[in-house]
């Protein structure tokens, strides 16, 4: 048998395992995504009781560990704002206009937000514009508002903080044009105009080139 403090070290490196295996993305974020930071419940190991043998505290605390580890694993319940409309859980930002969120099943959907297109990544602007939506969402929940889906199967939506519309506030401060393959909203070309006229974000440039003309350019880097 391991001496006690090679047990105790055997141990902690196997909630170190653990730690890893519950909580680490199974890949690295690709500069094409940008995993978001949920803060999760600190692991606590409650001390053994008094009277303990010491040959029972190794197995104490590795079972005690493990408990921990996988408590603070388990999805919080469901969130709902004031209205008692679901909040969905920001998981991943793809760009300025593509986020995955874990819905009120827990189940991943991978969103469009419409009515608006951001410069792709590779694209100028393209990280500047997905900073600017990861500023305003990224760690947190949002409401989703939309059924539809696209050729893709992404979710077309409008994300929403409390009042606040997030599709329209990426136009408002540039980051973002009014999509034009559907019927534009009527505010968010007023955004827009507004955005051009200020010159905030990407309009900070004469004639920034649209997602639209520069994915027909390059088509193999969308």
């Amino acid at each position: 048998m391991l001496p006690p403090a090679a047990r105790l070290r055997r141990t902690a490196a196997g909630v170190d395992f653990l730690r890893l295996w519950l909580f680490e993305p199974t890949a690295p974020a690709t500069t094409e995504t940008l995993f978001v930071t949920t803060p999760v419940r600190p692991l606590r190991i409650p001390r053994p009781p008094p009277g303990m043998p010491r040959r029972m505290r190794g197995w104490y605390v590795a079972i005690a560990a493990i408990v921990s580890v996988v408590a603070a694993a388990v999805p919080l319940c469901p969130v709902h704002d004031p209205q008692g409309r679901a909040l969905w859980r920001v998981d991943i930002i793809h760009d300025g206009d593509t986020v995955t969120c874990v819905d009120d099943a827990r189940r991943p959907q991978k969103i469009r937000l419409v009515g608006i297109d951001s410069p792709e990544l590779n694209q100028p602007f393209g990280r500047e514009s997905r900073a600017a939506l990861a500023a305003k969402i990224g760690g947190g929940s949002v409401r989703v508002e939309g059924d539809a889906r696209d050729q893709y199967g992404r979710l077309l939506g409008t994300l929403w903080i409390g009042a606040r519309n997030i599709n329209r506030e990426l136009v408002t401060d540039g980051w973002a044009w009014v999509f034009d393959g559907y019927s534009p909203d009527p505010d968010l070309l007023d955004a827009e105009s507004a955005a051009r006229a200020a010159r905030r974000g990407l309009w900070a440039v004469p004639h920034p080139q649209s997602p639209a003309d520069w994915r027909r350019e390059h088509p193999a880097l969308r």
